[in-house]
């Protein structure tokens, strides 16, 4: 198996929705960023595809491996300190606990955890920013290269959509915003397609998303 995702989470039993909605919302943008860089490592597992580092105010010192394919291990979090960070600490406070689990799970578990810290450091050393380019497609016959971008933070997800011809920027804005949830935006991205003179970005229903004229670029 090929280790693909990492989350980290309080107990879904133990803690009010109060605390699990928001905290788990906060976390994909570190989180996400982190899985999409082991996509590179393609680090060989024996029985799991997934670590879930999950947050109890009693943890128990067990790292185990369930029917799913999940390596689940338990962190201490304090709903107290949690409440008292700011925004602007989210990260750092993530990082400290995700390496708590990490360094947990490393004593009893082979796992990618020098690679890892590495896009940590990274990750501090960009300022926490997770962005990426989901699409590019280069129509010849208008002569335009259209791009899809991505930033997911903290707080949400940013979608904007950006048309070059050269180096000329015919269009650049934002076209989606939702909560940094990928259940929420995974399905609204997949494609961007040209249709009767008319620049349609689709979601994987194949439903527009945004819709743009050729007319109204200023080529």
């Amino acid at each position: 198996m090929i280790l693909r995702d990492i989350y980290l989470y309080p107990d879904l039993l133990e803690f009010s929705d109060e605390i699990v909605h928001p905290f788990r919302d906060q976390t994909r943008s570190f989180c996400n960023y982190l899985e999409r860089k082991l996509k590179s490592v393609k680090f060989k597992t024996e029985n799991f595809r997934r670590i879930c580092i999950i947050g109890s105010s009693s943890p128990n010192d067990d790292c185990f491996v369930n029917s799913s394919n999940v390596l689940s291990v338990q962190i201490k979090l304090d709903e107290t300190e949690y409440k008292s960070i700011t925004n602007r600490c989210l990260n750092d406070y993530f990082i400290r606990l995700l390496m708590e689990g990490l360094n947990k799970i490393d004593k009893e578990i082979r796992i990618p955890k020098q690679e890892i810290v590495g896009f940590v450091n990274n990750f501090k050393a960009d300022g926490y920013l997770n962005e990426w380019v989901f699409k590019t497609r280069q129509f010849k016959s208008i002569g335009i290269k259209c791009r899809l971008n991505c930033r997911l933070t903290t707080e949400k997800f940013h979608l904007n959509f950006l048309i070059l011809k050269g180096s000329k920027i015919l269009f650049d804005q934002e076209i989606l915003k939702t909560a940094p949830d990928e259940l929420v935006f995974a399905s609204r991205l997949k494609d961007i397609r040209e249709e009767n003179r008319k620049i349609i970005v689709v979601d994987k229903f194949d439903e527009s998303l945004f819709e743009l004229s050729c007319e109204d670029l200023e080529m």
